[in-house]
């Protein structure tokens, strides 16, 4: 997850075509250039990417603009050196790797350029032509399997407005595949599955057809993955939200009709997903279960909508508004206070979500499946978000949250000052900003966190033994547990890069919480006596009353608290959240 959804900014598919050169490899000079399509908030792009070749020992380097984070660099130098390794050559010349000098991003990310760029490299490396009317995107694994990105959608749309005839992709999720698929006949774009290099390399180079690369959907099911046992006796209450939200999607990929479109075979897939994912809970990783069953249900979804023939986007939206004003927050205490803000989050992304994703009746109909999906994340947000609430331990000393109002200043001033340009923190900032706005600090928090870390993250690149222990260090909070223990089942799978980033959320998280748990329990931080947090109808607000002298003072005081909660709450999230609140009324 992707999830989701909602993500980190995906730049990753070199198109073989426009302006390629190459030279001899023995002088260790030439170069290739090729045009990338990027995926640059909502829509595709294009970057054009040379290598070149020079004098040196082998050693690989990228331009200084635009910036580049961990996976991007570790995925170039993956791909150069599986190259140098396909062609016999030896490391005997040093590659530049150069994005151009006017790219349509300042920043890029992602591990998912690895396999055009092993191509480029042995086609230089090997003084090889490569065909012009094919993109390709995918990973590079160590034994030059391709591996699963994210943003197909976006970037078959960027290929085919460059009047590419073929898309070469991994072995992708069904959703994915199937919108790829309705894209073929709308646009003229022939989608092709590779599973390695090799096959890619052949095709590109000599004109051989990939085997089974256009065949019909495939579909693998997976199995519990080979991992040891993870200690999660810490976060046991979170197991009952990852076991719902697996079988949620049980239930889902049960509902699946038998069409003649390959939907048994849908349907058997998600099913063993869910088995899977069992295997995973009683291996102890649980919110990587979660995780997993989140982004299937959000998909399994999206292909119910296509195989029906056509989304509703205006009842969809109506009903992730209605979802979501339905939330009704507790009081916050010092025993459930992280479940509360965990809640908080995902209601703040899922409002995003819902805002930010326009609908209308003269979309094509790629497109209105693409919204669908993104509207199914703010549904399937706010189903999390009750999870939390559902799950959060009762009874505590109620704690008032103005007592983080210092901590959430501090926390956005850091991240700000970081003046990160990837879309995914520059987002997650403005929903932090949004938090804080509303008065709504620990979730502010939470998010500014993330931001930091992945930021410094971005400009460290560790090594496997470094990965290793920050990933074993413990935990103390809730949320440092569970992305702890998500790290853990990452790095077990090889993901060290994505591992380390979560780790480094996780530390970040536990020093967080410590220092809200502190301001909570400072006497100036505690509640006043008879504090209460109110939600109602999307918003929520804390008010404060005295205690009573009298029952007379007491029920006068209660009718006047009844008056405000009445009048105020209902615009608790401002114009920020307005649609959302638009789409009840119209649900009626």
């Amino acid at each position: 997850m992707v999830h989701g959804p909602a993500a980190l900014l995906a730049i990753a598919v070199f198109m073989a075509s426009l302006g390629m050169g190459s030279a001899a490899f023995a002088s260790c000079e030439g170069s290739i250039s090729q045009f990338v399509p990027a995926v640059v908030g909502d829509g595709g792009g294009l970057v054009n990417v040379t290598i070149s070749m020079a004098e040196g020992p082998g050693r690989v380097y990228t331009t200084v603009y635009p910036r580049m984070g961990v996976m991007t660099q570790e995925s170039i130098e993956q791909a150069v050196s599986f190259a140098y390794g396909l062609s016999g050559t030896g490391e005997t010349c040093d590659m530049l790797v150069d994005f151009g000098a006017n790219p349509q991003t300042s920043y890029i990310d992602g591990p998912s350029a690895g396999t055009a760029l092993a191509v480029m490299a042995y086609a230089l490396l090997e003084n090889r032509t490569l065909r012009n009317d094919t993109v390709i995107t995918g990973t590079i694994e160590p034994d030059g399997s391709v591996g699963p990105v994210g943003g197909l959608y976006e970037k078959a749309r960027g290929a085919a407005g460059m009047g590419a005839k073929y898309f070469i992709t991994p072995v992708e999720s069904i959703y994915e595949m199937m919108m790829l698929r309705g894209m073929e006949g709308q646009y003229g774009i022939r989608v092709v599955q590779a599973r390695n290099v090799g096959d890619v390399i052949g095709f590109m180079t000599e004109n051989r057809s990939i085997p089974d690369g256009e065949g019909g959907l495939e579909v693998v099911e997976r199995g519990t993955p080979d991992v040891p046992q993870y200690d999660s006796s810490g976060i046991l209450a979170f197991r009952r939200v990852a076991e719902n939200m697996v079988e949620l999607e049980r239930g889902l990929a049960s509902s699946i009709e038998d069409s003649g479109n390959e939907s048994a075979e849908i349907r058997g897939f998600f099913e063993a997903e869910a088995a899977r994912q069992d295997g995973i809970i009683e291996k102890g990783y649980l919110f990587s279960a979660a995780n997993e069953a989140f982004l299937n249900y959000i998909d399994i979804s999206t292909i119910n909508a296509i195989i029906s023939g056509g989304p509703d986007l205006a009842r969809k939206k109506g009903e992730a508004g209605i979802c979501l004003t339905g939330i009704r927050r507790p009081d916050l205490t010092d025993t459930n206070f992280e479940w509360v803000v965990g809640a908080d989050q995902r209601q703040g992304w899922a409002y995003q979500r819902l805002e930010g994703t326009d609908i209308d009746e003269s979309m094509l109909e790629d497109e209105k499946f693409a919204a669908y999906n993104e509207l199914m994340y703010a549904q399937a947000w706010c189903v999390v978000a009750k999870e939390l609430l559902g799950a959060a331990p009762p009874g505590g000393a109620r704690i008032s949250e103005s007592a983080w109002k210092g901590i959430a200043e501090k926390r956005i001033s850091e991240a700000r000052a970081l003046d990160l340009i990837d879309d995914d923190y520059v987002e997650r900032l403005d929903i932090a900003q949004s938090n804080f706005d509303a008065g709504r600090y620990g979730a502010a928090i939470y998010d500014a966190v993330y931001v930091i870390e992945n930021g410094n993250a971005a400009g460290w690149q560790p090594s496997e033994e470094e990965i290793g222990a920050l990933v074993s260090e413990p935990r103390e909070s809730l949320w440092g547990m569970v992305y702890q223990s998500h790290a853990a089942f990452l790095l077990a799978q090889n993901e060290s890069s994505v591992a380390y980033r979560t780790a480094m959320f996780s530390a970040g998280l536990d020093a967080a919480t410590a220092d809200m748990a502190d301001a909570a329990a400072a006497p100036d931080g505690s509640a006043p006596e008879g504090a209460q947090d109110a939600q109602e109808a999307g918003g929520w607000g804390n008010y404060a009353i005295p205690v009573a002298a009298s029952l007379g003072i007491s029920i006068f005081l209660f009718l006047v608290l009844l008056l405000i909660l009445t009048r105020r709450t209902h615009g608790a999230y401002g114009t920020r959240f307005g649609k959302a609140d638009r789409a009840k009324q119209k649900k009626g």
